[in-house]
């Protein structure tokens, strides 16, 4: 698998499950993590603000989930929403849980960047486009810098908010 900033990772299996045991680790590292879900920058899409919350357990369902799971993974997207735009990253986002067939289970907290408006329009009816643009444009050194910036953000306010 290559990441967002060009680099291999190596995997054998769930690539979940190996950054949830620390197997590798992306540039920006991981923003905030507990005894039952990581959250990080997405690994292959270098866009500003695009965090991915996951469970440690390997799941492929959202209905797999404890009800306590639900409740934190939920309180996790909304602290880091809360944190991205009380940072001026993006005022606007979408939340999209990702089920796929032997797929680890994991939820999406997309930014609605006035680019991506620019871009496409509709950004919900032309998410794939978004994804394209991102991996061929916005793979630069000054993007990847912003990236690492607000991965700290994120570490920083969860740090001091437990």
């Amino acid at each position: 698998m290559i990441n967002y900033a060009n680099e291999e990772i190596n995997l054998n299996g769930c690539p979940a499950c190996a950054y949830a045991k620390n197997e590798f680790t992306l540039p920006c590292g991981m923003a905030y993590e507990n005894d039952r879900f990581t959250l990080s920058q997405d690994w292959k899409l270098p866009i500003q603000g695009f965090f991915v919350v996951s469970p440690k357990r390997h799941i492929e369902n959202f209905e797999e989930l404890s009800k306590q799971e639900r409740i934190e993974i939920f309180e996790i997207v909304n602290k880091t929403i809360k944190i991205l735009k009380s940072n001026n990253i993006c005022d606007r986002f979408n939340v999209i849980f990702e089920e796929k067939q032997n797929v680890h289970f994991h939820v999406w907290i997309m930014p609605r960047h006035k680019w991506m408006n620019d871009l496409v329009g509709n950004i919900s009816n032309n998410i794939g486009k978004i994804f394209e643009y991102a991996k061929t444009n916005l793979n630069t050194p000054d993007n990847l810098k912003k990236i690492n910036e607000i991965t700290q953000i994120i570490k920083e306010k969860f740090m001091y908010q437990q």
